[in-house]
């Protein structure tokens, strides 16, 4: 995937873009803030990490199709150092939007996610929406990021078109713990699909490879969020 030139940050902090190929999907960037996107989750042959000190659960799903409003991942604590998912939660909220929770194993501020050197560090939410096929890559791309002082966090949604990520919404963000941020966005920002096929990841700041992002569920496995019947 490549960037439009609207989205591309400030020159002091660009990086090449990198087109979808392999494992690693991209580099993406928002107001300034470089996101370092990760493993293709829903492809075998990901990227190894470090073993899990125990199995992972298997990634919850709706039954049968019936809707569901909240689906729960849990993920053992599995990176050592940096940011680890431990907990990932997405639903509607009552008031009809989408809701995703993100939690990790320790505390953090929005200070650990600028990056002294390298791309900073993020917390991603990846969404496949498209109702036909099992696509490799995810359509849509909920992004957290901290501005370089850490004085400010965004949310960002991105969408898939023709093989560029597009920004297309923004998310609003909530911190519910020192180990949680909570991020509310529309249901249209997606598309209104009737399914969303997730997994989130997260990205320490410095990180240059895909082996040093946490995901949970652990790839290649996503979670199941069914929004209506058919």
């Amino acid at each position: 995937m490549r960037l439009r030139p609207r989205d591309r940050p400030h020159p002091a902090r660009a990086r090449r873009p990198v087109r979808a190929a392999g494992p690693v999907a991209c580099a993406l960037a928002a107001a300034g803030a470089v996101v370092a996107a990760s493993a293709a989750i829903a492809t075998a042959g990901a990227p190894a990490r470090s073993a899990p000190t125990r199995p992972a659960p298997k990634a919850p799903t709706a039954q049968s199709g019936s809707p569901v409003a909240t689906v729960v991942v849990h993920d053992p604590v599995d990176t050592a150092g940096g940011l680890d998912l431990t907990r990932v939660q997405v639903g509607r909220a009552s008031d009809g939007r989408m809701r995703a929770a993100l939690t990790l194993a320790a505390p953090w501020r929005m200070r650990d996610l600028p990056a002294d050197d390298g791309p900073p560090g993020s917390l991603c939410l990846r969404m496949w929406t498209a109702t036909k096929g099992e696509a490799a890559f995810p359509d849509r791309l909920l992004c957290i990021t901290a501005d370089a002082r850490a004085r400010h966090m965004r949310g960002s949604i991105f969408a898939e078109r023709g093989g560029t990520l597009e920004r297309v919404a923004t998310a609003s963000l909530a911190r519910s713990s020192d180990r949680t941020v909570v991020a509310r966005f529309s249901q249209s920002a997606i598309g209104r699909p009737d399914r969303i096929r997730f997994a989130a990841e997260a990205t320490p700041p410095g990180c240059p490879r895909a082996a040093c992002i946490d995901t949970a569920p652990n790839a290649p496995a996503v979670a199941t969020l069914t929004l209506r019947s058919n």
